[in-house]
């Protein structure tokens, strides 16, 4: 899930997630590391990565932050890197990283005062390298001999207290991922997330993104800044991709429909089709109420908002779409402990 996007890069909770607020700046376009780019464009990462830390840290003053990269000078080759792909970690941690890392690889870490020198490492033979930002805006790079993979990533899990935690693989922590989704939309970068639940099963792929489409047109009408999720969209083609046992794709479809759920602010359901078996969407209401996501449904002329279980679930009844995204506004501005 995109936290913030600009026209070179989008920034997105890390897998593996430390701590909350961990968060990755990759870059839109394959690039290998901040060390092979152009003086302007490693001026472009800099400026974004403040700008968002700005953002963050207005939201919450107290907060400190580092910036680390596993970089690499190579275009090809053995790398110590476990991504070859330009992306930055931005991590709420207040310490002095680049000392820390100097005593235990050995190594010096050296002053650059900005990141558009990090071009120099390539340029005196290095391979890779790792570029930290301190809490204090300083820059660092270090260029040790040898270090193992998400090196930086099991220091800061040994004094965060997650020290056998440190590989993103074993451990995504995904948990703390959505909580790091909502700080961000507290700090107001991300936007807010409303979870669109409507009928699938049975109907053509044309009708359900027609449906979608529809819904996105009447949100932007009424709540343009926030964004419209649909778990069809999000699944369409990950679905033909994965090639899983039956009862591991259906653990799979339940997760992810849980962990959007629990991402979103808002849950605004289409329950509105005569005689429709709608046991997907049921369930959608159910994960939203578990963790207190507000519920809207669409029930037309239906009378299934009489059922007692439905009201014990649902938020607010309307007859349309229009209705619907038209209370969107007030019940997004609501804290989550009043919704």
């Amino acid at each position: 899930m995109i936290v913030h996007s600009t026209d070179e890069h989008v920034i997105l909770p890390a897998l593996g997630s430390i701590i909350e607020g961990y968060v990755m700046l990759v870059s839109k376009r394959h690039r290998s590391s901040v060390a092979t780019l152009k003086a302007p464009q490693a001026d472009q990462v800099q400026r974004e990565i403040e700008s968002v830390l700005a953002l963050v840290q207005k939201q919450t003053p107290a907060t400190r932050w580092v910036v680390f990269e596993h970089g690499t000078t190579l275009d090809c080759g053995l790398k110590a890197c476990c991504v070859d792909h330009l992306h930055l970690h931005l991590l709420p941690v207040d310490m002095d990283l680049a000392a820390d890392l100097a005593t235990r690889l050995s190594c010096e870490a050296r002053r650059i005062e900005a990141m558009h020198e990090l071009r120099q490492v390539r340029e005196s033979g290095a391979d890779n390298y790792i570029y930290v930002r301190n809490p204090d805006g300083a820059h660092y790079v270090l260029t040790p001999p040898a270090y193992s993979s998400q090196f930086v990533r099991q220091v800061l899990a040994e004094r965060s207290g997650k020290g056998d935690r440190w590989n993103w693989q074993h451990h995504p922590m995904e948990d703390d991922s959505v909580k790091t989704v909502r700080m961000f939309r507290d700090a107001g970068i991300t936007p807010r997330g409303i979870y669109y639940a409507h009928a699938i099963e049975d109907l053509s792929t044309a009708e359900v993104k027609e449906n979608i489409q529809q819904a996105r047109a009447t949100l932007a009408r009424h709540c343009p800044q926030a964004t419209l999720f649909s778990m069809y969209e999000l699944l369409e083609k990950s679905l033909k991709e994965i090639d899983l046992p039956e009862d591991r794709l259906n653990a799979y479809l339940v997760e992810t429909e849980r962990r959007f759920i629990e991402a979103s602010d808002l849950l605004i359901v289409d329950l509105s089709r005569p005689n429709w078996q709608y046991v997907g969407s049921l369930m959608e209401i159910v994960y939203a109420a578990e963790v207190g996501i507000p519920v809207v449904a669409i029930v037309g002329d239906s009378t299934i908002q009489g059922r007692r279980w439905l009201k014990a679930h649902v938020t607010r009844f309307v007859k349309t779409a229009d209705e619907a995204f038209a209370l969107a506004p007030s019940l997004l501005q609501k804290p989550a402990q009043a919704r």
